[in-house]
Parts: structure tokens; C-alpha cells; sequence
């Protein structure tokens, strides 16, 4: 993985919600660089970032210095889209979705204190209630991003 983060997310539909979790391992630099497990760790959340056109569509995070419960992330954890997490503060209130291209990262850190960054483009289509969530491809020779068909 890039330094620009450690795994892969993951994002899918669930009875009708936008989730957004994370891949099943993440990669970890040192001296004991390797690829390491999610459910094998405990990978907690501190901040979530989605975005649509490079502008922000919902942010949140745990306040700085805050001490007690995290939210841990397994390879079956649905962030829902929009839903308040609970004591995070909300940067960017969750915008209504619309079709197109999203990004979404995953801010986390695990018990050693690794860093976890989990991040995923994808496509959003269809309209409320009747969403799906699929791939994107870069257009050739341009920076823009495009749902796959």
C-alpha cells in the first residue's frame, strides 16, 4: 500500500444503508514490516472522511485527547453513512447522497500503535432507498474518476 494509507476499504449496501468498513488486513511499516489482520488486532476509530468531488459530504472524529471506549473495527464493522458515532464530534454533517463518484478514509490506529488507514473510491448510483455501490476507473490521460458501467 501507498503511504497515502495501509489497507483497503470496504463499502457495500445493507438493508438499504450505506456502509463503510474495512478490508481484512492493513499493512504496517518498521522493522516488522508485513501485512497484519484486522481481526486479529484491535483496530480503533478515530476519524471517518467521505467525499464527493473532492469536497467533503460527512466528517467525523473523536475529539483530540479523549480517553475511554473506541470504536473498534473488525472486517464485518458497517460504519452507516450519515449516523452519528458515538462520542465523536461532527465536523461536516452528513449530506444527502446523490449519485456519482465518492471517496471515502478510514482514520484508525491499532494496540501497538500502527496507523490503519483504510481507503476506497467508488460509485455511487440509482436514488433513496434503491442505491448500489460499485467501481470506478480513472479516464485515460486525465485525473477524473468515472462509475464503472
Amino acid at each position: 500500500m501507498s503511504r497515502h494509507h495501509d489497507g483497503a476499504a470496504r463499502v457495500w449496501m445493507q438493508g438499504g444503508r450505506l456502509c463503510l468498513g474495512v478490508g481484512a488486513d492493513y499493512e504496517v511499516g518498521g522493522f516488522f514490516s508485513g501485512t497484519v489482520q484486522v481481526d486479529e488486532n484491535q483496530v480503533g476509530l478515530y476519524a471517518i472522511q467521505v467525499s464527493q468531488q473532492q469536497a467533503p459530504a460527512w466528517v467525523q472524529s473523536r475529539p483530540p485527547g479523549t480517553l475511554g471506549a473506541f470504536v473498534r473495527l473488525r472486517s464485518d464493522t458497517c460504519v452507516e453513512y450519515g449516523r452519528a458515532i458515538g462520542s465523536f464530534d461532527t465536523q461536516v454533517p452528513a449530506r444527502r447522497l446523490e449519485p456519482g463518484v465518492y471517496e471515502v478514509m478510514l482514520q484508525a490506529g491499532d494496540q501497538k500503535k500502527r496507523r490503519a488507514w483504510f481507503y476506497k473510491r467508488f460509485c455511487l448510483a440509482g436514488k433513496d432507498g434503491e442505491w448500489s455501490v460499485s467501481g470506478v476507473h480513472r479516464v485515460e490521460g486525465t485525473a477524473e474518476w468515472r462509475c464503472d458501467e
